[in-house]
């Protein structure tokens, strides 16, 4: 007997579902014969999940009296369940628990919750969200059909007040060492805002003042992904709505290279220098620092400076920025949203605009709502940007390090990227 085919389908081809949105699609069953069946169940899961272990060591003696040490492995981990909901989609109705042969197709939709936080994979932890199906069949193993999705947040930076702040830091050093002092180097850091979005190039503008004897030579700017995992001895699980009672566990932190730049230069002794390097934003996932208690993910731009001395040869500043999902409309022109001369001027956010109320959505993005301002309806934040387009998390299959039974296959997050957004640096400095 040719076994049935389960099949799960999204009316959101790319699979990319917002927080507070519906998902929506069909539970597809084909059968050739009569196939046994009490019920078609869907199952939403979502979670967090941390995980690793740690040696200790420990004292044992023999019945000699012998002491030895022993190396005892210990596990760490935490699950954080967001979204655990059991929907029957069909039962049989007359007792019969049969299905003849045909194609069934059942329709379904179920809403997210609003505080969740952002697909994402990691080192030591992930945050991930399936869709299953699941056939119910009597005296057998049940038939399932697993789909992970990616759940993308709104983080839309015209809501946070610091978007738009602008980002300094400055340090200097005293190169060499002991009687081979070289004299002082000193560098100064500017970015003109804090908030960005994939897609979006972030400027960094730098002041070189070498004091030094030697040449400064190089500059490498990098921004880097560093994620924070909390997990506890012999692990624990509970669900999202208990977490303001948990106590603080054990930490594991990893950073991740989003993108780098280096660029060779000479400023001599006694000189200054002023540069602006542009860092494009790959895909990657927003910030995530709430409705995580066990993951977080930063962002930090650190910015080297080499110099041509072999002692203490390089000096580091360092800032924070902030990633999102709606870029920043303060800046934005007019001309970035299509000409439409049927459409209504666009309305006025502070000094920006919003897109017009009908801005066209791209034919692979989830269903943003389309409206001519952000505002919020029923605690869930509407987006005021027009749909970017997803794409694969730039790490792939790598982002991927704790494989688990219920998701076999390494899981691809996408994330939303904007093209073509302009350079907002009105801080940098003059060509020489």
């Amino acid at each position: 007997m040719p076994e049935p085919e389960l099949l799960v389908e999204f009316d959101q081809p790319q699979e990319v579902f917002l927080p507070g949105h519906p998902i929506s699609g069909r539970v597809i069953l084909m059968t050739s014969e009569s196939y046994k069946a009490r019920a078609v169940h869907l199952k939403l899961d979502g979670r967090a999940h941390t995980s690793w272990h740690e040696y200790e060591t420990e004292r044992h003696t023999d019945a000699n009296g012998n002491i030895e040490n022993r190396q005892k492995k210990v596990d760490y981990s935490a699950t954080v369940k967001y979204l655990e909901t059991k929907i029957l989609i069909w039962a049989s109705a007359d007792g019969s628990n049969q299905l003849i042969p045909g194609t069934y197709v059942w329709p379904f939709s179920y809403r997210l919750p609003s505080n969740i936080p952002p697909s994402f994979e990691g080192k030591y932890g992930y945050i991930r969200y399936w869709v299953i199906a699941e056939v119910d069949r009597p005296w057998r193993f049940d038939k399932t059909s697993k789909r992970c999705i990616t759940v993308s947040p709104l983080l839309d930076l015209n809501f946070i007040s610091n978007a738009m702040t602008p980002l300094q830091d400055q340090t200097s050093e005293n190169l060499g060492c002991c009687c081979f002092k070289k004299g002082y180097l000193s560098v100064k850091l500017d970015i003109p805002k804090t908030g960005f979005v994939p897609g979006e190039t972030v400027p960094i503008n730098l002041q070189i003042v070498n004091k030094s004897s030697v040449n400064v030579t190089m500059v490498t700017a990098t921004i880097l992904q560093r994620c924070t995992f909390m997990a506890y001895r012999n692990g624990t699980t509970f669900n999202f709505t208990e977490i303001s009672g948990v106590t603080r566990g054990e930490v594991k932190r990893n950073s991740n290279t989003v993108i780098t730049q280096t660029q060779p230069l000479t400023v001599e002794p006694g000189n200054s220098h002023n540069l602006a390097l542009e860092l494009r934003l790959p895909s990657v996932t927003p910030t995530i620092n709430q409705f995580s208690p066990v993951i977080t993910v930063e962002y930090y731009v650190d910015v080297s400076v080499n110099s041509s001395t072999t002692f203490f040869s390089s000096i580091d500043c360092e800032t924070s920025i902030l990633i999102g999902t709606v870029p920043i409309h303060q800046y934005l022109p007019p001309s970035y949203y299509p000409p439409n001369p049927t459409l209504p001027t666009p309305y006025p956010i502070g000094n920006g605009v919003a897109p017009p109320p009908d801005y066209p959505s791209g034919s692979n993005s989830p269903p943003y709502p389309e409206v001519p301002y952000p505002f919020k309806t029923g605690g869930v934040i509407q987006p005021s940007a027009p749909p970017p387009s997803y794409q694969d998390s730039m790490y792939g299959t790598d982002g991927t390090h704790i494989h688990t039974e219920e998701h076999e296959k390494p899981f691809v997050p996408k994330y939303p990227v904007f093209n073509n957004l302009p350079v907002y640096n009105p801080s940098a400095p003059p060509q020489e």
